[in-house]
């Protein structure tokens, strides 16, 4: 602590240049934060997706029910394929609570998703409950806080009145409890299908938006999702199946693949980091050389004037780090009606320890790297000349 008044003068020898090289560094570390963030929240999504769900969608637009449905009376002929164990049938009611950019989707879902999908965190009670209760509706942690609700609460859900049957703007779902969040399923409403399906124009019932299915072996995911569109493929409905995880990873890197360009835009972002750093170090340091010279004319020794540069660049790389990973934790956190329509739709970036810490060890290794140089110069000075000004 004694040398930090030395380190604190270098700091703030000229202050407008050490306040804008800090703002700098901070707002390039929240990018870089949200940037490996997101990467982090990518990798999670594949990583929690199983070979063992598979998703049956329609493969073609269905004019009698003005979108891509799928026929209920298709479950039956599904589950006979050899190695499915469940199918369930899911319907999704999109919408939004209170404010048109506040926009909900409520999973409603039958009583074979328990089966079709058991890690769902709801115990047996609650499923039953579930399905006794036409307008309940489960809902997560996460997503429960979002929007101010706890159980016992009222969630009207705002849609196109074309949406129910009797011509109604909204549907209302009365929460019957909050449960824990999923992984990559943090904004999950689970509902009942039997509910939306009755409520619906006539044309759509008997209309699911999407079958979910459990196989008993994994590894042989993507020879029975053959199988079932080959069974379908000539029937009013052909259908398009894919594996969970491999529909992760193709909506993870399909069209402008956001996840493949975390890692240039976080890379562009230190890169800026280490030019403003290295560039504002070696300047300061030539600038002091004959400050350096009286230092070690007085005793001090190459390490101590080493350490005093390598803490000049540290400080500013490791605390604008640190705030600007609060000040990405801090966006993370922002509701995402305050976003962009682009933003919004993004997965939340994953901030964890191992993320701020990877974020202030390339602080450090920034600091490091942009000293280089400056050491260099200053190990190789002359004392002499540079207390005679040459």
């Amino acid at each position: 602590m004694k040398y930090f008044p030395l380190v604190w003068a270098a700091l703030w020898r000229k202050p407008a240049e050490s306040v804008l090289i800090w703002l700098a560094v901070t707002v390039s570390f929240a990018l870089f934060g949200l940037m490996v963030g997101l990467h982090a929240t990518y990798d999670r999504l594949i990583d929690n997706a199983r070979m063992d769900r598979l998703y049956v969608n329609a493969r073609f637009p269905n004019a009698s029910t003005t979108g891509i449905l799928l026929p209920l009376a298709l479950r039956d002929q599904i589950a006979r394929v050899a190695g499915v164990s469940a199918v369930g049938a899911v319907h999704y009611l999109q919408g939004y609570y209170k404010d048109p950019h506040q926009r909900v989707r409520v999973r409603a879902v039958d009583e074979y998703v328990k089966n079709a999908w058991p890690e769902l965190p709801l115990t047996a009670a609650q499923w039953q409950q579930l399905f006794a209760t036409p307008s309940g509706v489960f809902i997560t942690r996460n997503r429960a806080a979002m929007l101010g609700l706890k159980a016992g609460a009222t969630l009207p859900v705002i849609t196109p009145s074309s949406a129910r049957a009797d011509g109604a703007p909204s549907w209302e779902f009365h929460v019957l409890g909050v449960m824990p969040e999923m992984p990559g399923y943090e904004s999950l409403i689970l509902g009942n299908l039997s509910y939306v399906e009755n409520s619906m124009p006539q044309p759509q019932q008997g209309y699911v938006g999407e079958y979910l299915i459990a196989v008993h072996d994994g590894a042989k995911a993507n020879d029975i999702s053959v199988q079932i569109d080959r069974e379908l493929a000539n029937s009013s409905t052909p259908t398009l199946t894919i594996p969970n995880k491999v529909a992760a990873i193709d909506s993870v890197n399909s069209g402008i693949s956001v996840a493949s360009k975390t890692w240039p835009v976080a890379g562009a972002g230190i890169f800026m980091i280490l030019l403003l750093t290295a560039n504002g170090l070696a300047q300061s340091v030539r600038e002091r050389t004959p400050e350096f010279a009286v230092l070690r004319t007085v005793g001090y020794g190459q390490s101590v004037l080493t350490g005093l540069v390598l803490a000049e660049a540290a400080i500013p790389c490791v605390s604008g780090a640190a705030i600007g990973m609060g000040l990405a934790l801090f966006l993370t956190r922002l509701p995402t009606h305050f976003l962009p329509a682009d933003l919004a739709s993004l997965p939340k970036p994953t901030l964890s320890v191992g993320v701020l810490a990877f974020s202030l060890a390339c602080a450090l290794l920034l600091a490091l790297v942009g000293a280089v140089i400056p050491l260099l110069r200053l190990r190789r000075f002359s004392v002499i000349d540079a207390l005679a000004g040459r």
